[in-house]
């Protein structure tokens, strides 16, 4: 019989040896021999083996002895953040699910009882080892950003913390209940930490159980802040342009310069066929909608007019305030500011 030229190299780690032949044998030829499986009957010898041979998915069993499943996990996303990691595990309850979902693993499934458990399991764990990232962040949610990601923190009032890194840096933003905190990468704290990560083009990230930061260096609504590391995201890929002699064109407003004491006053936040999700004093929402439509729509009617590529957000800005409209196909958002003293 002649092998595939490529074989998926997935390592199943569980201290129950009867278990790790059986997955085995039955993987390995419901894959049609594109598997090739390894066993590890402790985190030891996964450990070992993962620095001799070059693994694309982990399945790490919960209960074991000495290092349990979780402990595993976070050792694992630290040392192999671009490893995928999925759990399988006969004690399967709430709790260890969010631990290892909160560590890294991608799956939470529980330990198949019959024929048709272990199929299933096998096309899951199969789905999970061909599925194949989009440019930019991998995460614990597949196709999510990572301004999503703190988006669907904030939104659900959740306390986290995400690590986030490439190849160049790594730094950490803490939300609690629902508050961006802190963030902090290198030398940055604060707000210009927060910018910088969120202005990387690709890395890794994770989501940690909360933890307290040593010092609280952010203040004010979420949805100003995500805003706001936008607006200097883009202006960093202008100056960018600039640098690198690019022609770029940029209409400058003498009044425009962003007022001190900006708060937020309202906020939309909806899908992409215009369902709200999210809205805080929007005294309109079916108005603001019936703009942000109209918004997406001119969008897609510049991008196949216009070679300038997708056209997706719009920032009207005077001296009293500004508002900032966003467009995409999962998502829309109307977010409006105004200075301190001036009445919304």
């Amino acid at each position: 019989m002649t092998r595939p030229s490529k074989q998926h190299q997935i390592l199943f780690v569980d201290d129950e040896q009867s278990f790790l032949e059986t997955v085995s044998t039955l993987f390995v030829d419901w894959s049609k021999q594109t598997w090739k499986v390894h066993i590890a009957a402790s985190t030891d010898q996964a450990l070992q083996l993962l620095k001799e041979q070059t693994v694309e998915l982990v399945v790490v069993d919960v209960n074991m002895p000495v290092l349990d499943g979780v402990q595993f996990l976070r050792i694992l996303s630290r040392r192999y953040p671009d490893l995928k990691k999925a759990v399988l595990t006969g004690h399967a309850t709430e709790i260890k699910r969010s631990e290892c979902l909160a560590s890294g693993a991608e799956l939470f499934i529980e330990k198949p009882h019959s024929s048709d458990g272990f199929r299933a399991t096998f096309t899951m764990l199969d789905e999970l080892i061909t599925w194949m990232p989009r440019e930019g962040f991998q995460g614990m949610l597949r196709k999510v950003g990572l301004q999503d990601v703190i988006q669907m923190e904030c939104l659900g009032r959740n306390s986290s913390v995400l690590e986030i890194h490439n190849q160049q840096l790594r730094g950490r933003v803490y939300i609690e209940e629902g508050s961006i905190i802190h963030a902090g990468v290198g030398d940055l704290s604060g707000e210009p930490a927060l910018h910088k990560l969120l202005s990387l083009s690709g890395g890794s990230f994770q989501l940690q159980p909360f933890e307290a930061p040593l010092q609280r260096t952010i203040q004010g609504q979420w949805e100003f802040l995500l805003m706001e590391a936008a607006r200097v995201r883009d202006e960093m890929s202008l100056h960018s342009a600039e640098a690198s002699g690019v022609e770029t064109g940029r209409v400058e407003d003498a009044g425009a310069d962003q007022p001190d004491g900006v708060k937020v006053v309202e906020t939309l936040i909806c899908s992409g066929t215009g369902e709200p999700l999210h809205a805080w004093q929007c005294a309109d929402a079916e108005a603001r909608v019936g703009f942000l439509k109209a918004l997406a729509a001119l969008s897609d009617r510049f991008a196949q007019e216009l070679p300038m590529g997708k056209f997706d957000r719009v920032e009207v800005q005077n001296a009293g305030g500004r508002c900032v409209a966003q467009v995409h196909a999962d998502r829309m958002v109307f977010v409006r500011m105004a200075a301190e003293g001036i009445p919304a």
